[in-house]
């Protein structure tokens, strides 16, 4: 045989055992859990009816055991409906889960067993999670619309409306005067996104009533979220005046890492004492807008009849060291007590930019600031627009001092106060 016989044939070979590794890697792929498509479970084909009426609770929890068995996730379905589901029965999110809603189903929580209130409408806990385009309506008798659990990672909740959560009525229930949340965030807890939802109506009223829209929570031993992105969501009607805010981070232990969060686009109003409040290091505050709505009316539920100091306390509130404030639109009938203020510290590293704020063009003015600094020795507030407030920036003697040393830069702001 020649040298041209044996290289052609050598080729071939080659070509050969080529083509058929190529089909044996095709055929592990398609086994593999990491390329095959979801699993489709659809709960109307499942028996639920979405009627408002049936109790369709057995179905969904049902479906979704189904999916976390299937291992490499799967896809729950939620067709057009209201689905009537039991309060004392949360539906369980387990890793690689997604739940997805056709034209906005509602999942109306109800007192279907005799039991009268419930703690949590969904339970994430797990690993890549997905909740998309759902309804959670809890009827004032769940406490939490969303809990994401310790130690979950990369869980999305978007196009979703949470509405309608409260404490309980019964004085020897522990959600008596539990925190009221539409979305929380518990520790240990990293690459949780929130977009394009909706969270309404959310109110405490008992013991010291206490409102979050979403709360990043510092829970006991745990550390505190990291890398939580919310972004383009409507938050509103977040009540009592006690302690009611639109979005929490709550404070972490001492040694706690930056968090690297980001809090952007969104518009967040009739939150009765804040916009935003963050006591963890390490987030970004940007281009949302804060809309103080109320004259005169945002009361105190204890005592009712105490004369108003301002409309609200703030519509950002910074309690944490490297955070920045930057891009934002306060405005609104509303005055503050502060627009954006950053105290209960000492403080480093706070940047409040560009911001846009009015201080409300009608009611009080005495005793208001458009951004107010308390024990803070390292900061830049720099080309802020501000008015209608009676001090445009308020330094305490530690800002003073900062700002005589060199380590606070104020410079380019435009101010317009206004006298009372």
């Amino acid at each position: 045989m020649g040298i041209f016989q044996k290289k052609h044939r050598t080729f071939w070979l080659t070509c050969a055992l080529l083509v058929c590794a190529a089909i044996v890697a095709f055929v592990l792929l398609q086994h593999s859990p990491l390329f095959q498509s979801k699993w489709v479970l659809d709960v109307k084909k499942a028996g639920a009816k979405g009627d408002g009426v049936n109790d369709d609770t057995d179905v969904f929890l049902k479906v979704l055991r189904q999916a976390a068995d299937a291992g490499h996730g799967a896809e729950v379905i939620v067709p057009p409906g209201t689905y009537s589901l039991r309060l004392d029965e949360p539906l369980p999110l387990y890793s690689g889960v997604s739940i997805r809603g056709q034209g906005k189903p509602v999942l109306k929580f109800r007192s279907l067993t005799g039991v009268r209130n419930g703690f949590e409408a969904v339970a994430a806990s797990g690993r890549h999670i997905r909740i998309d385009g759902i309804v959670i309506d809890g009827g004032h008798r769940l406490t939490r619309g969303i809990n994401v659990h310790t130690g979950s990672y990369d869980v999305e909740i978007r196009n979703s409306v949470i509405r309608d959560l409260s404490q309980s009525e019964n004085p020897e229930s522990s959600l008596y005067s539990a925190v009221v949340s539409g979305i929380m965030i518990y520790g240990n807890t990293s690459k949780i996104t929130i977009s394009g939802c909706t969270i309404t109506q959310i109110s405490a009223s008992h013991g010291q009533p206490v409102a979050r829209g979403i709360m990043v929570w510092s829970e006991p031993g745990k550390n505190i979220a990291r890398f939580v992105r919310i972004i383009g969501n409507e938050i509103s009607h977040i009540t009592p005046r006690e302690d009611a805010d639109g979005i929490y981070f709550d404070k972490p232990p001492a040694d706690a890492h930056l968090s690297e969060s980001v809090i952007e686009g969104n518009f967040i109003h009739h939150t009765a004492k804040r916009g935003i409040k963050i006591s963890t290091p390490g987030v970004t505050v940007k281009d949302n807008h804060i809309v103080n709505p109320y004259s005169g009316n945002n009361r105190y539920l204890r005592p009712a009849k105490d004369p108003l100091p301002q409309d609200m306390y703030s519509a950002i509130s910074i309690y944490a060291s490297q955070v920045t404030v930057s891009g934002n639109t306060i405005d609104g009938t509303g005055s503050f007590y502060a627009a954006i203020e950053a105290d209960i510290g000492p403080l480093n590293g706070i940047v409040i930019e560009n911001n846009q704020i009015s201080g409300g063009s009608s009611g009080t003015v005495r005793n208001t600031s458009g951004i107010r600094l308390g024990a803070v020795h390292g900061f830049t507030v720099k080309e802020n627009t501000i008015r209608y407030v009676q001090t445009g920036i308020r330094l305490s003697e530690t800002a003073t001092a900062g700002h005589l040393a060199g380590t606070g830069k104020i410079a380019d702001n435009q101010i317009q106060e206004r006298k009372q």
